[in-house]
């Protein structure tokens, strides 16, 4: 019974362990990488691309930021719904991620970075 008792909370503690953590606002070095999604009737692709962003983002925000794309720089807005965060990685997410839906969106990851 002790070691049922024992597995059942490794598991337990492992799944809080590994979970994500959400943040306010975070201090970014001024750089990430963008993955620009494209949702299809079955499926979803995504691009990915050298970006620039402000050094501090808020959630619930419009950025405007830039992205290096076929060797030109492209400017845009993007609205921070989220930021999720596991150690020094941000993710700056343009529509909360639910675990009722599995369509992927926009998201822009920063590392290093620092969040309150």
């Amino acid at each position: 019974m002790s070691k049922c008792f024992l597995a059942l909370f490794l598991i337990v503690a492992s799944t809080f362990t590994n979970a994500d953590d959400w943040a306010s606002s975070v201090v970014t070095p001024g750089h990430g990488r963008i993955e620009l999604v494209s949702n299809y009737l079955l499926f979803s692709s995504g691009k990915s691309y050298d970006a620039k962003i402000p050094t501090r983002v808020q959630e619930g925000t419009r950025i405007k930021i830039q992205y290096k794309k076929d060797d030109q720089w492209v400017a845009a807005e993007f609205v921070v719904a989220g930021i999720s965060t596991k150690g020094d990685l941000c993710r700056l997410h343009s529509e909360l991620p639910s675990r009722y839906s599995t369509s992927a969106s926009d998201t822009i990851y920063v590392k290093p970075c620092r969040y309150n």
